[in-house]
């Protein structure tokens, strides 16, 4: 299937099997099946393969579940972005987020020898809104002498601030469409 094609295949799997659970967004649904996953993951991979990553960063937790699975659709390799608190040995670069949609400001944090200097970096995740993690992740990525080329996500709902802040942005949806 040719690039083209993942995108569109990978949004209409999102589009058949997203669902509003208890006023949540539902992003687990659509990894249930593998058919689904093999979809959205491929339509990840097709967003940013032009931008020639070096390592695929993804933000605990669903960017743990995507990005690895990115990575090896691009053949690259990954590297974990964690939110405060947890377990994670070895030297860190660390940054704090700004609000997120809930008000939250979380610490998130990488480990500085898993994000060589000089790589293009790519962040892939399910969801963008207010940017804040990612606004925080580019500059984690920066403090490694690397750079961020883009942000791959299932849901694109970033808005002005995270569009100004961040490199190119890309979504299977908008979050308008679901």
């Amino acid at each position: 299937m040719n690039e083209e094609g993942a995108i569109l295949a990978g949004r209409q799997a999102v589009l058949e099997r997203f669902r509003w659970m208890e006023g949540d967004a539902d992003t687990w649904s659509m990894l249930r099946s593998a058919e689904s996953l093999a979809l959205v993951v491929a339509g990840l991979a097709a967003l940013v393969e032009s931008e020639r990553p070096d390592v695929i960063i993804g933000i605990e937790s669903r960017g743990f579940v995507l990005a690895p699975a990115v990575a090896l659709a691009l053949g690259t390799g990954f590297a974990p972005v964690r939110r405060d608190g947890a377990l994670f040995p070895g030297p860190k670069v660390e940054r704090m987020t700004g609000p997120d949609y809930r008000g939250n400001r979380r610490t998130l944090s990488a480990r500085r020898d898993l994000i060589s200097p000089g790589q293009r970096v790519v962040l892939v995740d399910d969801w963008i809104e207010t940017g804040s993690q990612a606004i925080a992740t580019k500059a984690v990525v920066a403090d490694c002498d690397a750079l961020l080329v883009s942000a791959a996500v299932i849901v694109d709902e970033a808005g002005a601030v995270a569009h100004a802040e961040l490199p190119t942005i890309t979504g299977l949806v908008r979050a308008s469409e679901l």
